[in-house]
């Protein structure tokens, strides 16, 4: 159940890196795929945010799993056509929109998608839990994520409900990443450190990582040498009810 539930995780708000007129951000999680009770899928909507008329935007989608390697996928666009592969390439004219749904033929699994282009080109992503007849279970969008060194994302483990994270490093080095954890107060209540492997992802709950910590409101801030991706989840008792939980930047 926790990795049914932590494939499903994605996005800090931000800014397209650019360099040298090359605009990169990622998703910091995928997820797709079939489990006991239903399936996951992740719709990624991407667009040109120059004018409509201006000249196209050249790009693609890398999708990595959470070990490192090529991420394969099957999708189909808003007309229909069907991709399948570990990159997914496209041309956006100014202010175009398209439209990517992972189809859940395999075995839940999960990873990170790298987007890259020539113009602005900027996004958001939309994870939905179904049950194994199709019916919508939840659903919940999050953006686009630029990489930050030092993040937060807010906590609530009270009556039941719980609170997770997920983590991709978009470098070709490992992290050493530290995380403290803050009760209402202000008053750090625990800490711990986590190694991320190049270009690899994790997630965990919150009381995964302190155990020994009961229920609080607060929040869980997290930092290293290397800017990282990431985004929260806040889960029902139930672990069927969710909502994503955008990163914030902290001092």
């Amino acid at each position: 159940m926790r990795r049914v539930i932590l494939l499903l995780s994605f996005m800090l708000a931000g800014t397209a890196i650019c360099s040298a007129q090359q605009f990169t951000y990622y998703y910091p999680e995928i997820a797709s795929g079939s489990y006991g009770g239903g399936y996951w899928q992740t719709t990624v909507f991407i667009t040109n945010a120059n004018a409509p008329g201006t000249a196209a935007a050249s790009g693609s989608i890398t999708f990595t799993r959470d070990d490192g390697t090529p991420f394969g996928l099957t999708m189909t666009d808003e007309a229909g056509n069907l991709f399948s592969g570990s990159t997914i390439g496209f041309q956006l004219g100014g202010g175009e929109t398209r439209k990517y749904v992972t189809v859940p033929d395999t075995a839940l699994s999960g990873g990170f998608a790298t987007v890259t282009a020539t113009a602005p080109v900027i996004g958001t992503a939309v994870f939905t839990q179904s049950a194994a007849d199709g019916t919508m279970l939840g659903e919940a969008g999050v953006p686009a994520a630029i990489p930050l060194g030092k993040q937060a994302i807010l906590v609530d483990t009270t009556n039941g409900f719980k609170t997770g994270v997920a983590i991709a490093n978009p470098n070709t080095s490992p992290l050493h990443i530290t995380f403290q954890l803050l009760n209402d107060a202000g008053q750090v209540a625990a800490t711990t450190q986590m190694d991320l492997p190049a270009l690899q992802h994790f997630s965990v709950f919150v009381h995964e990582m302190f155990p020994n910590v009961g229920p609080m409101v607060g929040r869980l801030q997290f930092w290293c040498l290397n800017p990282m991706t990431s985004v929260g989840l806040r889960f029902d008792p139930s672990y069927v009810l969710f909502t994503t939980l955008p990163p914030l930047a902290v001092q």
